[in-house]
């Protein structure tokens, strides 16, 4: 394995809870979040990284994703407590703000 993508999984690796919250808000709460999403895929799709055949994705078949990173944009731009890794957009959230966050609304 290339050093570079051995690189892009141990740090996938490292946020995987961030990313499991991104899957999880895209499928259950994306109508909540359609702002900030919205917001977040413009800049990406501004990017000179912005990978929409997906030859940079960690995970085959995840396009588009991040050149820098090899996230699947859909997930990242869906976990409010990711940012970036460039720095264009921040996260909203703290791990432990967006979990309280989504408990309320889950509780209603």
């Amino acid at each position: 394995m290339k050093p570079e993508k051995q690189n892009k999984i141990q740090k996938i690796w490292a946020n995987k809870w961030n990313i499991l919250e991104g899957i999880y808000n895209s499928v259950f709460l994306k109508h909540k979040y359609k702002k900030v999403v919205k917001a977040r895929a413009a800049i990406c799709k501004g990017c000179e990284h912005y990978d929409i055949v997906g030859t940079s994705c960690v995970m085959k078949g995840t396009q588009p994703c991040c050149g820098v990173c090899g996230c699947s944009l859909k997930f990242k731009q869906h976990s409010l407590s990711s940012g970036c890794d460039l720095g264009k957009w921040k996260p909203v959230l703290t791990e432990e703000e967006e979990d309280a966050f989504n408990n309320k609304i889950n509780s209603k």
